[in-house]
């Protein structure tokens, strides 16, 4: 296949490519989906010696057992309501949207519940589709799990290995089922909160200790990355130190930014992440930008690394964040220590006593050798002016600056 090679595309090119890529990729599973229909009705799986049309898939055309499944129900379904086969074609709906929907279709509400569904994640169909068919509440249990299958042993034998980490599936508009696996030591805890709680909650239901505990974390959490706090104080007129961010000007920033990233694309549409939130600066700390809410924004750690890319490269951050990576790891930290010992036996200090300053300091990681050797000769020589490495050396610098 003769195809002209990517990397010499431009942008524009490549995404218009990819999108007609990925209409051509509907267009194909939607013709697919109606020849097997017709196969079905014919009975064509039976003439080629195959006694199902899964298997008829599978071992004939070669598709994957889950790909097999997705499309002889999604046939199925088209079979009863063919309107879907053209959302299909034109993405209102995926596959995924039509397997979600098929306890729920009807000749009546086909086109009002593909509708509904159009364009949405597969959490929000899950959540409008539990708000029209609620279920009741599952009932509470903490329970122990069967053990694990000894090694070499067949993972299938055992129970435990159909068991999820963890589930969060809607019951009804209001009531959610969470199920999930944790340790001993968690169980514990969960047990240990309950009994202190029975006063609050005499049912000792697990649903009230975790909605407590919630509440606390949120408020540790909100505390740390938004800068809340019981009586929030005016952000200062200038920042009180150099290369920090007040929670003042943190909070003003989060609440401005809707706490979600605030990268917006040519079609004017907005990144929807809120988790990996940063304060990125508008104008880069490293070119003069001001540790001020005006220069400041909240950018996903993805958006954050790309604005970084784009002012001092992708090589730079890319080198940038491997050292820093690499200065933080316990082995690199012992070398960097062990460095410094010897940088400032050479200048002549005594070992011994350069041992003894060093280990005063602490082994912290993600410390450059030059700081090290800076703070140690502040506590070696209390006497002399300090040195001039900025405190905490590359340390107290964005990571990819």
């Amino acid at each position: 296949m003769n195809t002209i090679p990517l990397n010499t595309l431009t942008n524009g090119e490549l995404m218009t490519g990819l999108h007609a890529i990925c209409a051509r990729s509907r267009q194909g599973d939607v013709q697919l989906i109606a020849h097997l229909i017709e196969v079905e009705a014919r009975r064509l799986h039976l003439v080629v010696a195959r006694s199902s049309l899964y298997d008829f898939c599978v071992q004939r055309l070669g598709m994957s057992g889950g790909a097999s499944q997705r499309r002889i129900i999604a046939a199925r379904l088209a079979r009863r309501f063919p309107s879907l086969l053209a959302y299909l074609e034109d993405g209102t709906v995926n596959l995924s949207h039509v397997l979600a929907l098929r306890d729920h279709l009807t000749e009546e509400n086909v086109e009002e519940l593909v509708k509904a569904v159009s364009k949405r994640t597969m959490r929000e169909v899950a959540l409008i589709l539990a708000a029209r068919t609620p279920r009741p509440d599952v009932p509470e249990a903490l329970e122990d799990l069967p053990s694990p299958p000894a090694e070499g042993a067949s993972a299938w034998s055992s129970p435990a290995s159909s068991v999820r980490s963890a589930r969060l599936q809607p019951l009804s508009e209001r009531r959610c089922l969470l199920q999930v696996t944790v340790s001993a030591e968690l169980r514990r805890k969960l047990e240990q909160a309950r009994d202190l709680m029975c006063h609050r909650s005499p049912k000792g239901d697990l649903e009230t200790v975790l909605d407590a505990a919630l509440d606390v974390l949120l408020e540790k959490l909100e505390k740390e990355r938004h800068g809340k706090v019981a009586k929030p104080q005016p952000a200062p007129a200038r920042p009180t130190k150099a290369g920090t961010i007040s929670r003042a000007v943190r909070r003003e920033v989060c609440e401005r930014d809707g706490f979600r990233c605030t990268f917006v694309d040519a079609q004017d549409r907005r990144c929807p992440a809120r988790a990996f939130l940063e304060i990125d600066h508008v104008e880069s700390r490293a070119l003069g930008g001001q540790d001020e809410a005006s220069n400041l924004r909240l950018l996903c750690r993805a958006h954050n690394r790309l604005h970084a890319e784009e002012v001092f490269g992708k090589e730079h951050v890319a080198e940038r964040i491997h050292d820093r990576r690499a200065r933080s790891s316990p082995e690199t930290s012992e070398a960097v220590f062990e460095a410094a010992l010897r940088q400032l036996v050479v200048c002549g200090f005594g070992g011994a006593r350069v041992q003894r300053a060093l280990e005063t300091i602490g082994r912290r990681p993600a410390r450059t050798v030059e700081a090290l050797v800076s703070e140690a000769i502040d506590v070696l020589c209390p006497d002399m002016p300090p040195t001039s490495w900025p405190a905490g050396g590359e340390d107290s610098l964005p990571e990819w600056q």
